[in-house]
Parts: structure tokens; C-alpha cells; sequence
């Protein structure tokens, strides 16, 4: 026992160092100024929002956010930490491994909780004006057994979703019955729907009876281990937590180097169009790189969409905040962490085989990712201008300031370009 318990220990305790060092990385110091201006922005806004707002805008909005937050619990992978080979050389020690999962998950239980608790904070403000549980007040009586109902939804979410990854066969009706559990569990405890209240504990009961019934199941279906455990999926959970660990990696690589495994190509059509026309001409020295480059751009899962999804804060910001100086910090921002994030790119290509057998000069190929960096921001900067643009007042101050920072979005990439080699 204690020898699985150190072995998972231990690849918990490397994960979290690896994490904070990925994290000092990440959150630096232009980064964490730039987050503190949009939090201010944020908090600014939304005062201003709460005072000119309606109460059904406010109902609305939090019936909303409730709706995006709990589906955000559902969604957020639990872990395994589960290797390929440990249905090989744990498979002796498999009947402990439910007491590495109950740490694990009373981890996860606390993690989310600690979640619900920023969520209510957030919200707090939006609450005292709808009417909802804004206050503290002690948990007794009805309030208290609401209350004590989310934090069983919550943990019930996790613990279930742990064993459906590691036991169960994954059942999609499932996420949403835990989905409305914690739904309608904030929506009375925070929004004080108390006609809610009822549909709570059915669909706890439901939950209840359908975990009763999977665990019957399993016990009949899956090997018995001396009747001290079950059979664990070994290889799907393996898998799982394989999944989770590239999506992590996949998000930190939009801002460090990170040792991805491979890399994945799609064949997305709808972005042919963006491609040159194939032509003689794409196999000359001059161009064979440029064309390469712009197909593994287009191809490649964290490439485009990282640049879109870039993009799309930055253009959510933009729509909400709908000031010209938030807008030009915005867009500035936007160039420095896309430009930044896609440089790192031409050493990752640079690694495949099929870059070093043509025999073209590395100057050619550098000039030929660096035109492709400069297109890319130079076509995403003049979307968000033209965002800017529709949104704020059509003056000249809004069209020279939207200039302005498409000018500067610009020259921020001139300068950190020349990192490309």
C-alpha cells in the first residue's frame, strides 16, 4: 500500500512544481500589469453596469453566469495521474489504488469548492441588488441544508466523474444530471429560488441511484480482486489523463516552450481559401518555405486557433469595455503576447525532418516564417481596428487613436521578430 501511495504522491507532487514553474513563466510581470488594467477596467464597468442595469437584466446575468459556472465544474478534467504502464506494474497493488482516488478526489472537492467560493464573490455585488444571498448569515435551518446540498452536488460531481474515468463506462446524460444538480443548487442557495429547492434532491436521488446501480454493475462485471476492489480501466484511464495533461500543455504553450509529444494536423477545408493558390512558382527557393509554412500554420492545433482565440478575448474586451484607450492597450497587448507565443513555432518546425531536406538556406526559411508572423498580426490588428472602430463613436479622435494602435501592434512585432532564428 504505502508503495502506490508514494508513487502517486510523488507524480502529484512533480505535476504542482512543474505547474508553478510553468506558472512563473507565464504570469510575468507585462502580463500580470496587463491583467490588473483589465481587472480594473472590469471592476469599473461593472459597478457602472449594476447601477444603469434593470433587475431582469440582473436576474438574467445571473441566471447565466450560474448556467457558465456550472457547466465549468462539469467540465474541468479530474485526475488519474494514471501512466500507460501501470497496468502492468501496478496491476498487484490495483485493490489500493481507491485510497489514492479518495485523496484525489477530496483534493478536486476542495479545489472546486474554493472555486464556488470565488464564483459567490464575484456575483456578491449582483446579488444585493436582486435580492439573492448577499450576507453572511448562519447556516441553520433551511439555509444550511441548501447549502450543505450544493457542497454534496459539488462533491458528488467530482467523486463520480473520478470513478467514471478510472470504473464506470463514461454515460453522457450523466454530465448533464450533474450539470443541473449544481445548476439549480447555486440558483436556490445564491439566487434564493426556493420553488427550486424540491428539484435538488430529486435529482440527487436520481444521481444516487444511478451510481448504486453502475457500482453493482462493475462488481458483477469486473474482476474481483480478492473482493477488495475492482478491475480498473487501466488503459482509458491512462488515456484520460493523458488527454487532460496535453490540454494543459497545449494552453501553456501559447506562452513558453513546453515538450509536447507530437504534433497533431487536421484537414481543416475551410481554410484552404487562406492558402496561396498552388502554383510552379510555390516550389522555387524563394517560395517552397513560404507555402510550407503557411500549411503547417493553418494545420497545426496550437497555431491557428491560438491566434483566434487570442483574438477573440481581445475582441470580447474590446466590445465591452468600448473605450478607445482600454481598446488601444488592448491591441497592443494582443500583438506582444500573439507575437511572442508564435515565435517559439519556427524551432518547433525546425525539429521535423522534412524542414532540413530541402537544401534551401536557413536565411530563406527565417525571411519565409517571418513574412508569414507579420501577415498573421498584421491581418488580426486590422480586424480589431475595424472592431474598434464599429463600436465606439465614429470620430476622428476613435479612427487616429484605432490607427494609432494598429501602428504600434505593428512595430511591437518589428521588434520582437528578429528573435526568429
Amino acid at each position: 500500500m504505502s508503495n502506490i501511495k508514494n508513487i502517486f504522491d510523488d507524480r502529484r507532487r512533480r505535476e504542482r512544481e512543474t505547474r508553478v514553474t510553468y506558472s512563473k513563466y507565464i504570469f510575468n510581470s507585462h502580463l500580470v500589469m496587463f491583467l490588473i488594467i483589465v481587472l480594473g477596467a472590469g471592476l469599473i464597468n461593472y459597478s457602472r453596469w449594476l447601477e444603469n442595469a434593470s433587475k431582469l437584466e440582473m436576474k438574467t446575468v445571473f441566471i447565466a453566469t450560474s448556467a457558465i459556472f456550472s457547466y465549468f465544474l462539469v467540465s474541468l478534467k479530474v485526475k488519474t495521474f494514471i501512466k500507460e504502464a501501470d497496468g502492468v506494474f501496478l496491476l498487484p497493488l490495483e485493490k489500493y489504488y481507491g485510497k489514492v482516488a479518495l485523496k484525489t478526489g477530496i483534493i478536486l472537492t476542495t479545489i472546486h469548492l474554493f472555486f464556488v467560493i470565488i464564483f459567490y464573490f464575484i456575483i456578491k455585488p449582483l446579488l444585493a441588488h436582486i435580492g439573492g444571498f448577499s450576507e453572511v448569515t448562519e447556516f441553520t435551518g433551511i439555509v444550511g441544508v441548501q447549502f450543505l446540498m450544493l457542497i454534496v452536488g459539488v462533491m458528488m460531481n467530482v467523486f463520480y466523474r473520478l470513478a467514471e474515468a478510472i470504473y464506470f463506462e463514461k454515460k453522457f446524460f450523466m454530465k448533464i444530471l450533474l450539470f443541473m444538480n449544481i445548476f439549480v443548487s447555486i440558483l436556490v442557495v445564491f439566487g434564493k429560488y426556493n420553488y427550486l429547492e424540491y428539484a435538488t434532491f430529486v435529482i440527487l436521488i436520481i444521481i444516487s441511484i444511478i451510481i448504486v446501480k453502475n457500482h453493482s454493475n462493475a462488481k458483477k462485471a469486473l474482476l474481483l480482486n480478492n473482493s477488495m476492489g475492482y478491475a480498473l480501466k487501466w488503459n482509458e484511464a491512462a488515456e484520460y489523463d493523458k488527454h487532460r495533461e496535453e490540454n494543459y500543455l497545449k494552453f501553456v504553450s501559447m506562452f513558453v516552450d513546453v515538450p509536447l509529444s507530437g504534433i497533431k494536423v487536421a484537414r481543416r477545408k475551410y481554410f484552404d481559401i487562406l492558402l496561396p493558390k498552388l502554383t510552379e512558382q510555390n516550389f522555387t527557393m524563394e517560395n517552397s518555405f513560404k507555402y510550407y509554412y503557411y500549411r503547417v500554420f493553418l494545420r497545426q492545433e496550437n497555431t491557428v486557433f491560438l491566434a483566434l482565440r487570442l483574438m477573440l478575448i481581445a475582441g470580447i474586451i474590446i466590445y465591452s469595455f468600448n473605450n478607445i484607450y482600454v481598446n488601444l492597450v488592448v491591441i497592443t497587448s494582443y500583438s506582444y503576447l500573439t507575437i511572442i507565443q508564435l515565435i517559439p513555432l519556427y524551432k518547433q518546425i525546425s525539429n521535423n525532418i522534412w524542414h532540413s531536406i530541402l537544401p534551401v538556406s536557413e536565411d530563406i526559411k527565417t525571411k519565409s516564417f517571418k513574412n508569414l508572423l507579420t501577415a498573421v498580426i498584421l491581418i488580426t490588428t486590422f480586424i480589431l481596428m475595424l472592431l474598434s472602430i464599429v463600436v465606439g463613436k465614429f470620430n476622428y479622435l476613435t479612427i487616429g487613436m484605432n490607427i494609432l494602435s494598429f501602428i504600434l501592434a505593428n512595430l511591437l512585432v518589428r521588434v520582437f521578430i528578429v528573435k526568429v532564428r
